[in-house]
């Protein structure tokens, strides 16, 4: 695969910025610091870029059942990491099918206030299946946001993608579109598309997704490009369908109607950019990249950007188990 590096989009967002008068935020190690109590299960779905299915340096990662003493482990780290503004990432694997595993998470938050955001990344499958279960559980545990993951407007081309399970009512666009309005007023959601050659592949499908979603009532989007990787990651099919499949985002940019899409903000993080968008002055469009690479270099360097704590107690710097880290040794 072609690569087009962190670097290059570190040129065009320079480009753009001094094009349309913004400030490009950039990412500060020093201020909030992301952890992810890991949420194994078998997922809903079987996405076909998944980047759980991606073999790197030989290793394939098996996180097992919960450890007898999770709880205590997981206050061990928001203990050890209070100091510092706290972004909690809930995801993994589907964290709306392991609703015992994410009340504890969240239970366990409540008893800290330096957590800025408490973000789930989600199907939704789990709220298609038992909505009031799942309701409590986010509105007791102060959810921030949830993103939402769906990759086409069309139910079937979304199947195609998503490979949700035969009992997951959640791949009809019925289902789907009544859980996202049952939760408007709960929690404030996004929506994620996938930009890919055999899904949302260009500015027209991008309109027609803006429009399915506005439709539901939603007005947060994100379009992500999909992810690039370096070679410590192995040949296999879900390689080869995002080779296949990657379309660049520096592409869908330069296609963007300039009177319908104002640009109103740039993120630089350590191993990604975020284009934001306000689309006809009341949708807020995202498109986004990240580049592997770079995040992996990162998370082996001197600074602790990322804590991944997976359900066997191993708690990591990086989404691989040899990124394992003992809290003693944190300095943060």
């Amino acid at each position: 695969m072609e690569k087009q590096f962190y670097l290059n989009y570190a040129k065009l967002a320079e480009k753009l910025a001094t094009q349309c008068n913004v400030k490009i935020r950039e990412y500060d190690q020093r201020d909030q610091i992301s952890f992810t109590p890991y949420i194994y299960n078998v997922c809903s779905a079987n996405c076909r870029f998944c980047s759980e299915k991606l073999v790197r340096d030989g290793n394939v990662m098996v996180c097992g059942d919960l450890v007898g003493d999770y709880r205590l482990r997981l206050l061990d780290v928001f203990d050890q990491v209070k100091k510092r503004p706290l972004f909690l990432s809930l995801s993994g694997k589907e964290p709306t099918e392991s609703p015992q595993q994410l009340e504890t998470i969240l239970q366990c938050a409540n008893l800290y206030d330096n957590i800025t955001d408490r973000v789930m990344y989600t199907n939704l499958s789990g709220f298609g299946r038992d909505f009031q279960q799942l309701r409590d559980i986010i509105v007791d545990g102060g959810l921030t946001r949830i993103e939402c993951s769906r990759h086409h407007y069309d139910e079937d081309v979304n199947q195609t993608i998503m490979n949700f399970r035969n009992r997951y009512q959640i791949k009809t666009n019925e289902c789907f579109e009544n859980t996202v309005r049952q939760l408007l007023p709960l929690v404030d959601l996004k929506m994620v598309c996938v930009i890919q050659k055999t899904g949302v592949k260009d500015y027209d499908d991008i309109i027609k997704y803006i429009q399915f979603a506005r439709r539901i009532g939603v007005k947060n989007l994100v379009f992500r490009e999909l992810a690039m990787f370096d070679d410590s990651i192995e040949d296999g099919v879900t390689t080869k369908y995002i080779e296949e499949n990657r379309i660049e985002i520096m592409e869908i940019l330069q296609a963007l109607d300039k009177e319908a899409f104002q640009l109103t903000n740039i993120t630089k993080g350590y191993y990604y950019f975020s284009f934001g968008y306000k689309y006809q002055g009341e949708m807020n469009v995202s498109f986004e990249m990240s580049d592997y690479e770079e995040m992996i270099s990162k998370h082996y360097g001197d600074k602790i950007y990322k804590l991944i704590l997976y359900p066997n107690g191993k708690l990591c710097t990086d989404w691989n188990m040899k990124g394992e880290i003992e809290l003693k040794d944190l300095r943060l």
